[in-house]
Formats: C-alpha cells, sequence, structure tokens
C-alpha cells in the first residue's frame, strides 16, 4: 500500500474496504503465482469470506492503532497523557488540581498553638476547609489586635510595632476620646492599619501580613489575632468573600474565634485537554528569562488559583497611561496576593519598577521589596438566547438541550481572558455544538455591579468593549435560553 502510511500529506489510513480489496487482490496474486485457480468466493457469507473480513478487521485495527500514534505526538491532536508528553517537550505541563485558599485569622488567647489541618467551615457553603500551616496566636505576629487604654493623667502610652516605637501622652485631664485619637494619630506612620471604634484601637496588618506588637502596661490587649492560611480539604473550586470563613470546627484549648478579612483564591479542577491546549500556545515562552511574553506564563505556573493574568510594559522615560517609566504592570484575577508578589519580583528583570493599587512587601537578599500590581475590574455579562428549533422529525432537539446551549454559552464566556472583547459571533460555535437548532438570538447586557440587574431594552446583539484592564464575567445564574 504504497499511498498509505506516512506520507508528505501527513498520515493516511486506508479504510476497511479498501484493506478487503488489497488482501482479496493479494490472495489471488498467490494463488496464481503457485500455479492454483484464483476464481475464489469472496462473499461476506462464504466461508473465504469470512477469513478475508476476519484478517481485514485486524488489519484495519492495527492501522487505527497507528493513525493515533502518529496523532500522539502532536499537542494539537493528542489527548490524555499523550497530551502531557507532547507539551512536555517545550516545558509545559498540565495544571494539576488546586485547593481553593484564603489567609485567616485566629483570635484567642497569647500563645495558643492552633495545630495544622485544624478544621473551620464556610458559612455560605457549609463546606470544610482547613489550616494549611501550623500557627501560634502571638502578639509577636499579630493580623489583627485591639487595645484598650486605662484613662489615665498625663501618661505616655507606647505600642512598639516591629521594634519601632510609637507614643502618645495624655493630657493633665485625660478622657477616653482623647486617648484613642492620640494613639490613632500618633500609629498613623506605622505599618499597620490604624482606627478606633471609641472604645479600643484597632491595628491591622494588611499589607504586611503580620507585625511584632508590644503594647505598655496601661493598653489592655482586648483581642489577639494571627494570620494563617486555610484551605479546602479537596480540590475545590470555591469562592470565599470576606467574613464567610467564620466557624471553628476543630475545638482547640484558647482558640476563640477565626475570620477571613481578605477574599480568597479560587481552586480548580485538573486541566482539561481543550484548557491546556489553549494555554500550550503562551507556556511555550515559559523559559524566557524576565522577557515581557514569559512573565505571565511564569508568574501563572508558580501562583496557584490564577484565572487569568495580562502583562503590560512601559518602556519609555516617561509616564504612559498612568504607569511609571521602565516599569511592568499585572494585572491578576485569583491567587493569593503574597504568592503574586513573590512571584512578580521572582521573574521580573532588575531594575524595573511595578504599578497597581495593590502594595506588597516581599522579604528579598537583597532586601524588603515593594511590589505592585491589579486586579482586574470586572464587567458582569448577561446572556439571553432564544432558540428556534427545527422540525423534530428533520433533527430532534435534545431533552436537556437548553441546560447543554447554557452550559456551551457559560464556557465560552468562562474563557474570556483580561481585556478581551466580548464579540456575538465567538459564541455560535459552541451553541450548534447541539443537535435540532435552526436559529439562535443571542443578546447581552452588561453591568458594574452583579445586583444592578439589567431591564428588557438593556440587552442587544452588540459585541461589549472590555477594557485593557477589565475582564468580563459569566455565570450560569446570569444566563438564560428559552
Amino acid at each position: 500500500m504504497p499511498d498509505y502510511g506516512v506520507t508528505p500529506a501527513g498520515f493516511v489510513r486506508p479504510r476497511l474496504p479498501e484493506i478487503r480489496v488489497e488482501i482479496i487482490e493479494v490472495l489471488r496474486a498467490n494463488l496464481r503465482a503457485k500455479g492454483l485457480p484464483d476464481d475464489i468466493e469472496t462473499r461476506p457469507d462464504s466461508v473465504m469470506g469470512v477469513l478475508i473480513d476476519t484478517f481485514a478487521d485486524r488489519e484495519t485495527a492495527l492501522w487505527e492503532m497507528g493513525e493515533g500514534v502518529y496523532y500522539a505526538m502532536y499537542p494539537g491532536s493528542a489527548s490524555g497523557t499523550s497530551l502531557d508528553r507532547a507539551v512536555a517537550f517545550s516545558g509545559v505541563s498540565r495544571l494539576a488540581a488546586e485547593r481553593s485558599k484564603c489567609y485567616v485569622i485566629v483570635y484567642g488567647l497569647q500563645g495558643t498553638p492552633v495545630p495544622v489541618g485544624a478544621q473551620i467551615r464556610n458559612r455560605v457553603t457549609q463546606s470544610l476547609w482547613e489550616t494549611a500551616q501550623a500557627a501560634t496566636i502571638s502578639a509577636l505576629g499579630a493580623a489583627d489586635v485591639r487595645l484598650v487604654p486605662t484613662v489615665l493623667n498625663s501618661t505616655t502610652y507606647t505600642v512598639t510595632i516591629n521594634s519601632v516605637a510609637y507614643s502618645y501622652t495624655s493630657d493633665a485631664v485625660a478622657t477616653i476620646g482623647d486617648i484613642l485619637a492620640g494613639l490613632v494619630a500618633t500609629l498613623a506612620a506605622s505599618p499597620m492599619q490604624v482606627s478606633s471604634d471609641g472604645s479600643a484601637v484597632r491595628l491591622l496588618a494588611v499589607d504586611v501580613g503580620e507585625a511584632s506588637v508590644e503594647p505598655s502596661a496601661n493598653l489592655a490587649v482586648a483581642t489577639l489575632g494571627s494570620r494563617v492560611l486555610a484551605q479546602t480539604i479537596d480540590p475545590i473550586a470555591e469562592t470565599v468573600g470576606p467574613g464567610d470563613l467564620d466557624t471553628i470546627v476543630t475545638l482547640v484549648d484558647g482558640w476563640q474565634a477565626v475570620t477571613n478579612l481578605v477574599s480568597g483564591s479560587v481552586g480548580r479542577s485538573t486541566e482539561t485537554d481543550a484548557e491546556l491546549r489553549r494555554r500550550y500556545q503562551t507556556g511555550v515562552f515559559r523559559f524566557g528569562a524576565a522577557t515581557l511574553p514569559s512573565i505571565a506564563p511564569n508568574i501563572q505556573r508558580e501562583v496557584s488559583g490564577i484565572r487569568a493574568i495580562k502583562v503590560f510594559q512601559n518602556d519609555t522615560d516617561a509616564v504612559v497611561d498612568g504607569r511609571l517609566p521602565h516599569s511592568l504592570h499585572v494585572v491578576v484575577d485569583g491567587g493569593i496576593e503574597e504568592e503574586i508578589a513573590t512571584a512578580i519580583y521572582k521573574y521580573k528583570a532588575a531594575g524595573i519598577d511595578t504599578n497597581g493599587a495593590i502594595e506588597k512587601t516581599v522579604t528579598a537578599l537583597e532586601g524588603d521589596q515593594l511590589i505592585r500590581f491589579d486586579r482586574p475590574t470586572p464587567v458582569y455579562v448577561w446572556v439571553k438566547a432564544a432558540l428556534t428549533l427545527l422540525p423534530a422529525a428533520e433533527q430532534p432537539f435534545p431533552v436537556d438541550g437548553f441546560e447543554l446551549v447554557a452550559e456551551s454559552i457559560n464556557v465560552t464566556g468562562q474563557a474570556h481572558e483580561i481585556g478581551q472583547d466580548v464579540i456575538v459571533q465567538r459564541f455560535f460555535s459552541g451553541i450548534y455544538q447541539t443537535k435540532g437548532i435552526a436559529e439562535v438570538d443571542l443578546q447581552f447586557a452588561f453591568a458594574s455591579d452583579p445586583g444592578n440587574i439589567p431591564a428588557p431594552g438593556d440587552y442587544s446583539a452588540a459585541n461589549i468593549a472590555i477594557g485593557d484592564i477589565e475582564r468580563a464575567m459569566f455565570d450560569p445564574s446570569r444566563i438564560e435560553v428559552t
């Protein structure tokens, strides 16, 4: 079969009828070569026909296996483990399943140990989370502290934070309000966020994560909390907002409360073949050394929970679009902030500045480094799809067809990257994978607040323009198929 196999046009596989004809021709030629008659019966219901079909089926299976081996070498056609091995030649690997993560603050008595694996509960989903590391509730590693002053006249109140003393001296006739106001003003220069609730001063380690806090004797510690990383017990995608992780399940003496002051990093299931193929196109840049195409793939590989990332640069000597000269601007959706900052510092070039509203201090051999980045501005999208079906006699519509269409719209929407416009035509390919559809009337609406439900007049069939640091956000709850 000279026209089959690996050819300049790729792999060409003969089909079963062609293989059967070839076997019959070879069999007759061999009979003639032996001086035997070649007028054999080859009908499928004859003895010789059964033998021919048996060998044809087996040869077809071998050709199919050869074709599978051939296509398993290439990322565009391989699947499963073969795809993993095909993309590995360029340094790309499939993203494993990841747990959702979030930093929580554990409150309690000074010196209370909270063991690794201590469980807490999400008040919204009721799912269980656990501490990913052991922690000790301590003022030497405080994340949230409330200090109640004893009202004394002409007395100095001192709070030492990270070995730096911040002092305030009360008036000759002191009041709780004056003392609190004075402490807030004095502590404003500290690395912690300071506020007052009328009875106590609250110190939050928002940017630095934790700090050593040592109050003077006339300042009583009313509340003490230290930070620890928590994660879901299983690798699942779970969104947590501030305050969602608030229930202690594993009882520990001295551990009194728990909460999260920040949102968490959403986990994921194991990366699918389709997702890996899409990422392979950018993952090949991962070996680059601080070049613009390499930074995003390296950060995404380093930090779990990242759903989308985009990197901008300003290589001029002037401020451009608000970005500092010779700087990077990293916009990341998902991931723990501290881990993102560490990865940015690791992969950006030396001497390059960063931009963004989020500021984190990274401890390095060269000293503390201030790293900035941003979260994308969400643009929440609503979708209405009105289907016109084909006659059932021509092509039946599946029983779960509406659910399949909604799922395809959501999958296409979730794949949108930061800064990617919502193009109506992009959704039709997935929708028409469901059989029995004659026509689709697809309309979109959008808003900056998911609580602002669009009016019927807000929907249109027009594309949605998305800004450079915006991301279109899709969710099944905002997709309606009729």
